[in-house]
């Protein structure tokens, strides 16, 4: 195994047990929905949350309503992956509420998020060595993955993101990437049903990937994908049919945010005809863009043809083709921006695929300056707040860079010992990552990329002027800066009141307290 890739990948899990991203009053959405699924089936033995709900008192926004009962309005394969590892850290931590929700969101986050991001990397540096990537170039690879693109954040929440990518491309792997063996066949469609169970979009890709790998597997082999598939499709419909009267529902459509339902109620259950817009702004938007966040990625540009030559014609084609359509499956979703969170989030799967080509391209000056952009821009991002609204153009100098000055960082262990190591290991980390990914001759162009980058950032964000209402907020609810509001405005501002009366209702929100 490749040394580089073995540190990168401990490094990393190092990073995602000791940050601990549960903020205090900050009820996530996304992961809270799946949580409460999990503790209904445990604690309430149904796929109705309204008894967790009830019992625990914690409020939880993304869900959908039937006839007054109350579901997760996610997928249910992220939150049905992680069911036995909820039972057995709900026996150590006691019932679902307020108290115990920090402890067993992080158990099944790590579970859910952080190992299948860690066994990705494992899995892209393998089909990155067999297809004859140098060692270099394939640690390269993997630590930008891992430290400098929006998979960094999605293996530390517990979104569905980080389950997706690794299920996509350990298809792609097991399709065109192993020797050609039934086991092989019964595994990828295994892998193609999670992916479609945790995200639905999933299915855009899964069918690309099945096509193309047609002629290898021929019908015996396409019966064993399908049947191995089948299952999960089978438990996704019950689940539908059980919560919402068909196995062909979607839970959007019975959300209870009536905007959500709105779009979901157009095209193919909200997936319109594809933008241009929408896939420029997924690229090249200054908040949520992925060559904005990231543009280290657009070194993967440099590796495609001597993928073309180091792999087969059905497996070059899969590579490019696969995750492109996901692009452009979401480009026709008017909410491709994913709300409050890192980069395009609903694209994320795409990311292991953009590695393994960039472990294909040749070791440049520029790919350091760039991975130094990308991995700043994403580590201060992430390890701060990573919940960034969506109204911040350049977020990591308008939104985050402001609470890191202040000393705010996302809750870890550290807080238990000292205050200042604990903004400083986190961000120890990420560069002593990133700096082992590059010759010594290139390190100090990483420095280069990241002052760059946030020069860039500062010039732009003085033309924007993007509002600090929604910042101070979080700095004096989320990182509990009692003194935040008063400090930020001066004496007298009109909007002092109302930012203090918001902040009091939102610190009477779950999680608990911190010792920030």
């Amino acid at each position: 195994m490749n040394r580089g890739v073995v540190v990168s990948v401990l490094l990393y899990a190092v990073l995602a047990i000791l940050v601990i991203p549960v903020f205090p009053h900050f009820p996530s959405p996304n992961e809270y929905s799946r949580w409460a699924l999990d503790a209904a089936i445990v604690d309430f033995h149904t796929i109705e949350v309204t008894p967790v709900l009830r019992s625990t008192g914690i409020p939880i926004t993304d869900l959908a309503e039937v006839d007054g009962r109350l579901f997760s309005n996610k997928p249910p394969g992220a939150a049905l992956m992680v069911l036995p590892v909820y039972a057995l850290v709900r026996a150590v931590a006691g019932p679902p509420s307020i108290a115990t929700m920090r402890m067993t969101l992080t158990v099944i986050r790590l579970a859910g998020a952080t190992v299948p991001v860690i066994l990705l990397a494992l899995w892209v540096a393998s089909v990155a060595r067999r297809s004859g990537c140098s060692e270099s170039r394939t640690n390269a690879a993997v630590t930008a993955m891992l430290f400098a693109t929006p998979l960094f954040c999605y293996g530390l929440l517990f979104f569905a993101h980080a389950l997706s990518a690794v299920s996509l491309f350990g298809a792609w792997a097991l399709l065109f990437a192993t020797d050609r063996r039934p086991s092989a066949d019964y595994a990828a469609g295994s892998l193609i049903g999670l992916a479609v169970l945790c995200e639905n979009p999933n299915a855009v890709p899964s069918v690309a990937l099945i096509v193309c790998a047609m002629g290898a597997l021929r019908i015996r082999g396409l019966i064993r994908v399908i049947a191995c598939g089948l299952p999960f499709a089978a438990i996704l419909g019950v689940y539908n049919y059980v919560a919402f009267g068909s196995p062909f529902a979607v839970a959007y459509l019975y959300d209870r945010d009536a905007h959500i339902r709105t779009t979901f109620r157009t095209g193919a259950f909200g997936l319109g005809v594809p933008s241009m817009a929408y896939f420029l702004d997924m690229l090249l938007d200054s908040s949520k863009g992925l060559l904005v966040l990231s543009p280290v990625v657009i070194i993967a540009i440099a590796g495609i043809m001597r993928a073309r030559r180091a792999l087969s014609r059905p497996a070059f084609v899969a590579l490019l083709v696969a995750p492109l359509l996901l692009i452009v499956a979401i480009a026709g979703y008017p909410y491709w921006f994913g709300g409050r969170s890192i980069g395009p989030r609903f694209i994320v799967p795409v990311l292991p695929f953009i590695a393994l080509l960039t472990a294909f391209a040749e070791q440049t000056l520029v790919e350091a300056v760039l991975l130094g952009a990308s991995s700043a821009t994403i580590a201060v991002m992430s390890l701060v707040f990573p919940f960034v609204p969506t109204i911040y153009a350049v977020p990591w100098v308008s939104f985050s860079w402001p609470l890191l000055r202040h000393g705010c960082v996302a809750p870890n262990l550290f807080h238990f010992i000292w205050a200042p190591l604990a903004v400083v290991a986190p961000f120890a980390i990420v560069t002593a990552a990133i700096v082992m990914a590059v010759p010594l001759r290139h390190v100090t162009l990483l420095g280069v990329g990241a002052v760059l980058w946030f020069a860039i950032g500062f010039i732009a964000e003085a033309r924007h002027a993007s509002p600090p209402y929604l910042r101070i907020l979080v700095e004096a609810v989320n990182f509990e800066r009692r003194d935040a509001i008063e400090r930020a405005l001066p004496a007298g501002h009109p909007a002092i009141p109302i930012l203090q009366k918001q902040a009091e209702a939102l610190r009477r929100l779950p999680p608990p307290s911190w010792p920030f």
